[in-house]
């Protein structure tokens, strides 16, 4: 399976503009594959934010 997390994107505020694209998207698809897809790539870049985020602050 691909990986959805690009290796060299772990600029914060790049990450989290990335989570409020999926979050608008979640909300507004109405299909529930997609729905769900978007979800999972949500989660992997919310992961990423929070160690990007853990990283710049240690």
């Amino acid at each position: 399976m691909l990986n959805s997390i690009e290796p060299g994107a772990n600029d914060p505020l790049e990450l989290a503009e990335q989570c409020l694209a999926l979050i608008t998207a979640v909300v507004k698809v109405d299909e529930a594959p997609v729905k769900e897809s978007l979800q999972f790539i949500l989660q992997e870049k919310m992961t990423a934010l929070f160690i990007a985020l853990d990283t710049t602050c240690n």
